[in-house]
């Protein structure tokens, strides 16, 4: 059996800044109570290994969270957060630390300033995600668009509004989703929006090596960047085998006796020590 991984691998920038900082501030407070507001990144490897050093994530509604807290010291997580949450914590005497991702401050960034100009905003993302919650609190302008929920266009009064995406949605369903509402829309205004780590890991899958009959798309099932890559590589290699887990417990029950190539892709979320371990378990196989 051949195995590969493929590039680029391990944890993005804002990933490994989010998981620095929260190792840094643990340092400098070894006994102040530190708290992080939901799952820091969708990995639960991380979130475990975090949890190790004493730190409490808190999975809850946040505002809630944050009101039943005394003392201490409040993370907000990489994907973002509603800007209230700060007065809140501030209000209660927490120390507040952001860890929020460059890519999606950026995109706030292009909100906001669509926003100053008299224009609405269409965001492109999943229901419910943390990184869509915290761009719909900017402002009542900003509307989701869930591919899997019908969209009302009646809210848009705007003939220029912008589209902005999720970080981690797929390039092609991004495509596919803003030609649909230029039927809608004509005169609507896509913004370049989706974080460079995602588009890298999504454009390597169109370029695996023909012999490969086995993919494993490896990263948590909360990670939206590794759902999109598992159904981006459904639609590119119907005829192969792909399959996405967590860790290399996850293929232990699995049959791979029959495959001779096996390329090995990590989400964005997914430390590459995850993936050298899937690779080492099945070179030894």
């Amino acid at each position: 059996m051949k195995v590969e991984i493929i590039e680029p691998s391990g944890c993005c920038f804002g990933v490994n800044s989010a998981i620095n900082t929260v190792i840094k501030i643990k340092k400098e407070n070894p006994t102040t109570p530190i708290y992080i507001l939901g799952m820091l990144v969708h990995n639960e490897t991380v979130i475990d290994q975090i949890n190790k050093l004493g730190i409490i994530t808190l999975k809850g509604n946040i505002e809630d969270e944050i009101k039943a807290l005394n003392d201490g010291i409040v993370i907000f997580t990489a994907h973002g957060h509603d800007k209230k949450l700060d007065d809140i914590a501030k209000s209660r005497h927490l120390k507040v630390v952001d860890t929020t991702c460059a890519f999606v401050k950026y995109n706030h960034h292009l909100v906001t300033q669509a926003i100053n100009e008299n224009h609405q905003v269409i965001f492109i993302g999943k229901k419910n995600h943390p990184e869509a919650n915290a761009t719909l609190a900017i402002d009542a302008n900003v509307f989701l668009f869930d591919n899997h929920e019908p969209f009302d266009y009646t809210l848009i009064k705007d003939k220029f509004p912008r589209i902005v995406c999720q970080t981690t949605i797929s390039m092609s369903e991004a495509k596919e989703i803003f030609n649909t509402i230029q039927k809608h829309i004509p005169q609507a205004v896509f913004l370049k929006s989706i974080c460079h780590a995602t588009i890298q890991r999504q454009e390597a899958l169109n370029h695996l090596n023909h012999k490969t009959d086995l993919i494993l798309i490896v990263g948590s099932f909360t990670s939206n960047n590794t759902r999109k890559l598992f159904e981006l590589a459904k639609k590119i290699y119907p005829k192969k085998k792909i399959i996405q887990i967590q860790s290399k417990a996850d293929l232990l029950s699995q049959n791979l006796d029959n495959y001779q190539y096996v390329s090995i892709i990590g989400g964005a979320s997914t430390p590459k020590t995850i993936l050298e371990d899937i690779k080492d378990y099945l070179n030894k196989r």
